[in-house]
């Protein structure tokens, strides 16, 4: 678009960058003026140039006919959009001047957020690396977030060399997220989690609101649509895996508790916009407390690698239960949707096969969830009142040898916060932490 109408002329618009290829985009003086400084910072190679290349990708973005992952519409408004990223939001208008086909953009604000984001009260990436120190080590994350996916010389993003990346949930705070997430990306491997001390890996944080205490909320958020937060969230980890597909990158991404809800919604965005992975990304899902079926139908939509059968491990507590497995019938449900949709005509006799099994293992299995069902929820409830000393624990033990109880209560250790942080190899984790903390309390 070489010249403007007199109605855009007269609002101080003019074009911005090369006219002709896609959707032209306009904006004021002062608007254009940001945006050619953000050009030519994204050119140095430091993190304020990482946040100005960030920038300036999402505006180049809109001169395509798609309409960005990670972007909504604004106050209603079948026009006016707003894209948001780690630490920056874009606010846009599409226009038709001339009354053809074509729309153009029109740029009406850019928000610099990016001190939310340091400040940890917005998504985004940090950098986590293992500091060795004189105290035994711990997991660091950086002091400046990250505002674009980064390689490195040990981690290239290539399929030997894949990103590994970790979506937390309920949390205390950075710290606390960065402290967990690595035994759930490694899955417990001790040879993992040696592997990924020396690589680091990249926390996409999701700040935790609310006072009430962390690992809670699931239960309480349990059947209640996603928070506004969340779907802010959802949207800037959509941009982040739309621009490892744009880079070729393979990435693993890996959820632990309640992030397996802005993971999921993240892929419904792709999924919208019928973006498709090629294979190059995939999934776990640690302690999820959303549904694995509807992960798992947003998965297959964006062809993420679906190779790995064990993409989700969960202990029994009861936002797992309720919210992961949805009382034992996300599995069953997950087998015949697979089977419906995604399933070749030559694949289809192995698959019924395995779609009956689990339908028959549900069934069974309801039978023992109904037995200890009921007492879980006063049982969990009176395992956080009490101090747990290490006679309740003995006295646990003892309870735990009785079949339709043992349920209940491994479901309530399971299910109390302080004991579900790590990865859990076993339903007996819980109550194995439980017993080493009373001894050490009792020492």
């Amino acid at each position: 678009m070489n010249s403007l109408p007199s109605s855009a002329a007269s609002l101080g618009l003019k074009t911005f960058g090369q006219s002709g290829s896609g959707r032209s985009i306009v904006a004021n003086d002062q608007l254009h003026q940001m945006l050619e400084g953000f050009q030519e910072l994204s050119r140095v190679p430091s993190s304020e140039g990482y946040h100005a290349l960030a920038l300036t990708n999402a505006v180049n973005g809109l001169r395509g006919g798609a309409v960005p992952v990670n972007s909504y519409l604004k106050n209603g408004s079948a026009t006016r959009r707003c894209i948001v990223g780690g630490g920056f939001e874009i606010e846009y208008e599409l226009i038709n001047y001339y009354g053809g086909p074509q729309t153009d953009v029109v740029i009406l604000d850019i928000r610099l957020v990016e001190q939310q984001a340091a400040e940890k009260r917005r998504a985004a990436l940090w950098g986590v690396d293992w500091d060795a120190g004189d105290d035994g080590g711990e997991w660091s994350p950086k002091v400046q977030p990250d505002m674009c996916l980064r390689t490195n010389g040990t981690v290239t993003g290539k399929e030997d060399s894949r990103l590994k990346i970790g979506v937390n949930g309920y949390c205390e705070n950075l710290a606390h997220a960065a402290k967990m997430m690595p035994s759930h990306i490694t899955r417990g491997d001790e040879g993992a989690l040696e592997k990924l001390k020396g690589n680091g890996y990249t926390l996409f944080y999701v700040p935790q609101h609310g006072a009430l205490k962390s690992g809670w909320r699931c239960v309480r958020n349990l059947g209640r649509s996603s928070t506004r937060e969340d779907m802010e969230a959802a949207r800037i980890l959509a941009g982040y895996m739309k621009e490892a597909h744009d880079k070729g990158l393979y990435v693993e991404w890996t959820s632990h508790r309640g992030g397996s809800k802005v993971l999921t919604k993240a892929m419904e965005q792709l999924a919208l916009r019928q973006i498709n992975l090629d294979g190059k990304q995939t999934i776990f899902l640690s302690d999820a407390t959303s549904s694995h079926y509807l992960a798992d139908d947003a998965r297959r939509k964006i062809g993420m690698n679906t190779n790995d059968s064990t993409w989700y491990k969960a202990t029994p507590g009861i936002a797992q239960l309720a919210g992961g497995s949805v009382i034992g019938t996300a599995k069953p449900v997950m087998s015949v949707n697979t089977f419906i949709k995604y399933t070749s005509k030559e694949d289809r006799t192995n698959k019924l096969i395995d779609t009956g099994y689990h339908t028959l293992k549900f069934i069974k299995g309801a039978k023992k969830v109904a037995m200890g069902g009921f007492s879980i929820c006063g049982m969990a409830t009176a395992a956080t009142a009490m101090g747990i000393s290490f006679s309740t624990a003995k006295l646990l033990l003892g309870v735990m040898t009785v079949k339709g109880v043992q349920i209940a209560a491994e479901t309530s250790l399971a299910s109390i916060p302080s004991l579900n942080e790590g990865y859990h190899s076993s339903p007996t984790d819980p109550f194995k932490q439980l017993v080493q903390r009373t001894r050490l309390r009792n020492r």
